[in-house]
């Protein structure tokens, strides 16, 4: 319904948020923090699939309540040193990603859940993650290994009609060849484009 007069709208900080907590479950202080499908804040990504809220400002033991009983604040933005390990310099700017309640990885995993991004690294076991909600689970699909090949002697990119008379197949090992070293270009350059754009 429109309205025609001013309006005081209540207003709060976005720096940091509430939410209720799941049944059962025992957040601790300085964690990282999940949703559920339900909507219930919780400690586990559950395989991937909850979404990120943010980092626990303070405990919240709901260890023997039901679902809402309590709620849980976190912050919902800033830069934070967090728990890894094998990190180095290049991995600042790279995704970051929570596989538990408390260490992040630099992989996309199955339990991954997309947290912030890397934003300095003052070891490999102590990174600093700009975090950011998403509120959505892993969407992201890990990327295969890279294939390897060998390279074409001369790339051929006019690909002829495949040969359908044993051995089927590419009419010239260089066109075959370089059908695997576009491939591979393509790998790398989606890798690379996901990477910027997170």
């Amino acid at each position: 319904m429109a309205v025609t007069a001013n309006q005081v709208v209540k207003r709060q900080d976005g720096e940091r948020r509430s939410y209720p907590v799941a049944a059962s479950v025992r957040i601790y202080e300085g964690t990282l923090v999940y949703v559920t499908a339900a909507g219930y804040a919780t400690n586990v990504t559950a395989t991937g699939v909850n979404g990120f809220l943010g980092i626990a400002v303070k405990e919240a033991d709901n260890s023997s309540g039901s679902a809402g009983d309590i709620n849980v604040e976190v912050y919902t933005s800033g830069d934070f040193e967090l728990t890894s390990s094998g990190l180095a310099q290049t991995d600042v700017g790279m995704p970051a990603y929570g596989d538990d309640n408390y260490a992040v990885v630099n992989a996309l995993g199955s339990d991954s859940v997309r947290i912030g991004s890397f934003v300095k690294i003052n070891s490999a076991t102590k990174p600093v993650v700009s975090i950011k909600p998403s509120n959505v689970g892993a969407l992201e699909v890990a990327p295969l290994t890279t294939i390897t090949h060998s390279a074409p002697g001369t790339p051929d990119y006019a690909i002829q009609d495949l040969t359908s008379s044993s051995p089927f197949g590419f009419a010239t090992k260089d066109e075959g060849n370089t059908v695997l070293s576009v491939v591979k270009n393509l790998q790398q350059r989606v890798t690379d484009l996901e990477a910027r754009v997170k």
